[in-house]
């Protein structure tokens, strides 16, 4: 109980300071920033939930996967606020890779059930494969264009080395 106390009152203390640096003119924000802050924020209702009684409840960690989604959902909104509107037609992937790491956090958090390591391998490297793809060929972002041949690099080295690496016997 502790630690949730702690946690909210952090919360508030950080929603005190962006407040008061937003009415003492140090930031300045978007209507798109406060939406996706306040996703981010609601990511967090869903996940402190899914790691603080995972060991009473393991099949609570299922709240990982819409509380990834308002993460993922939440940057992409503060980062478009910034870029553009157009930045969606690349960023988009990265819903279906916060699916895939929410489904390998089940895994680590929950009840291990071994299906849920494989959906999330499968689901985030595709995801990871089409933003790659998709920063290389739609970002008119020239680092953007070089991070998209990275991550993909970085996708195959994961796939290659882990197929060397000996399977435990379980």
């Amino acid at each position: 109980m502790r630690a949730l106390q702690t946690f909210f009152g952090l919360v508030v203390l950080l929603i005190g300071l962006l407040l008061l640096a937003l009415t003492m003119g140090v930031i300045a924000l978007t209507l798109l920033d406060l939406a996706g802050i306040a996703l981010i924020f609601s990511g967090l209702l869903f996940w402190i939930p899914g790691l603080v009684w995972r060991i009473q409840v393991p099949w609570l960690t299922a709240l990982l996967i819409p509380g990834s989604l308002a993460f993922a959902i939440g940057g992409i909104l503060v980062y478009t606020a910034r870029a553009g509107v157009d930045a969606w037609i690349y960023l988009w992937p990265l819903l279906v890779v916060a699916i895939g790491l929410a489904f390998l956090a089940m895994y680590y958090l929950g009840p291990r059930a071994r299906w849920l390591q494989f959906i999330g391998v499968i689901i985030g490297g595709v995801g990871s494969l089409i933003f790659g793809l998709a920063l290389t060929a739609l970002s008119p972002e020239p680092a953007a264009r070089v991070i998209g041949p990275i991550v993909l690099i970085a996708l195959g080295l994961v796939f290659a080395v882990g197929a060397l690496v000996p399977k435990r016997k379980t």
